[in-house]
């Protein structure tokens, strides 16, 4: 955690503390996300707000946060599912974007956001953001888009990886 956070809290500055926590998770640390949705659920520092509670719990849980997965687990009883669903998309247009940007770290979250653990599974989506993350040398993503191929038909298949060929020309040579 930043120097700031850590004096807020000892103050009691609770606003000071949710927004530095704020401005961490919005530069992806992982911790502060999981924890800013925690402020949120409880009204830490800011008003109550459970949209943004699940928004931030679903990124730190994609993003293998164990903490964030058991948190967001018991916010979906008390949430409507309209507003997980929109809480869904939001994690994946934001990982998106970063994957884009060149944020190889965004491909294998947005994977997982796929998977039956985060409801409306797609097998299809999760394996063309795992075969991503592969290309990038990550072992977990190998063993995760193994694991999804097994559920998957042939022609699915060829059609991420072709997907996935596709999206890596264009968007890593947009990096070069």
């Amino acid at each position: 955690m930043s120097q700031g956070l850590d004096e807020a809290l000892r103050s009691g500055d609770l606003n000071g503390a949710f927004r530095q926590m704020q401005s961490l998770a919005e530069v992806n640390e992982l911790e502060a996300q999981h924890n800013l949705s925690l402020f949120y659920w409880h009204g830490v520092g800011s008003t109550q707000n459970f949209d943004e509670a699940i928004r931030w719990s679903t990124m730190a849980a994609v993003r293998g946060h164990k903490k964030a997965v058991a948190a967001r687990k018991a916010m979906l009883d008390s949430i409507d599912p309209q507003v997980v669903k929109k809480a869904m998309d939001w994690v994946r247009t934001r990982l998106t974007k970063d994957a884009e940007a060149g944020d190889d770290t965004a491909l294998m979250p947005l994977s997982t956001s796929y998977l039956p653990a985060f409801g409306a599974p797609n097998p299809a989506e999760a394996y063309f953001w795992a075969a991503l993350s592969v290309s990038t040398g990550k072992a977990e993503a190998k063993r995760q888009r193994d694991a999804i191929v097994s559920g998957m038909n042939q022609s699915d298949i060829i059609k991420a990886q072709q997907r996935a060929n596709d999206w890596f020309k264009r968007w890593r040579k947009a990096q070069s």
